[in-house]
């Protein structure tokens, strides 16, 4: 059963989080979405945009929201309706967040948390986020994280960026929610989104996962595409997922 945490850092459960289809694992909503036919994509946006609205300003795990979750929704639920080519993918129509160093070529920044970064254009969507898009999954936003993946200060505390602010555990609001894929943890574990991904260079996907009771995949290096991610160590970095 999710739980939240309240202003106190206690912690009560959300019974509309629980009746809700996306608490979910991923793959169970796909079936909602396209065998089943018991849930658009729009209604599952709409549910996570008022989660992110309700409480991230507390969580802080999300950094940016895409303007266009909801035009993509749209577009996939007609997709799925016409039985477009690709529509039955297991992704398709899943909104996924991505960690705020993983480059999006779209109305979206990508910073590493930081200032410095905030306006530049990418070129080009990282490696992930293209094959993302060709599943047809929504890119929601981006998620916080301990800037610069935790190179920026080794006094930083974990979760913390300029841009994001301090990240909480939503389960005890002042515990650590350890990094660096901060973000990516904290907003599965509210409920916030059913699926994110996050990078690791040494335990910045597994730590968050722990602390936040959710599970986190650390891929073997040269698995998954680092092109388009603010690196660290090209020897350590990959990218992998989180999810409940």
């Amino acid at each position: 059963m999710p739980l939240k945490a309240t202003r106190d850092g206690h912690v009560h459960t959300s019974t509309y989080a629980t009746r809700f289809p996306s608490r979910k694992p991923q793959f169970k909503i796909s079936k909602l979405l396209s065998i089943k036919n018991q849930l658009t994509s729009r209604q599952l946006v709409e549910f996570y945009l008022k989660e992110i609205e309700k409480l991230n300003p507390r969580l802080k795990g999300i950094i940016e929201v895409n303007p266009d979750a909801l035009y993509l929704a749209d577009k996939a639920d007609q997709e799925r309706r016409a039985k477009a080519p690709g529509s039955l993918s297991r992704l398709h129509g899943i909104p996924v967040l991505l960690k705020d160093n993983i480059a999006t070529k779209d109305k979206l920044n990508t910073t590493a948390g930081s200032f410095a970064l905030l306006g530049s254009v990418a070129p080009r969507d990282a490696g992930v986020a293209m094959k993302l898009r060709k599943a047809g999954a929504i890119i929601l936003g981006k998620a916080s994280l301990s800037e610069w993946s935790m190179f920026r200060s080794s006094r930083a505390p974990n979760g913390w960026s300029a841009r994001g602010g301090k990240g909480k555990n939503p389960y005890v609001l002042s515990a650590d929610p350890c990094g660096s894929s901060s973000g990516s943890a904290i907003s599965v574990a509210s409920n916030m989104v059913a699926v994110s991904l996050g990078t690791e260079t040494d335990g910045s996907i597994l730590c968050p996962s722990a602390f936040n009771s959710v599970v986190g995949i650390k891929p073997t290096i040269g698995l998954t595409s680092r092109a388009g991610v603010v690196p660290i160590s090209p020897r350590q970095d990959t990218i992998g997922h989180v999810f409940p």
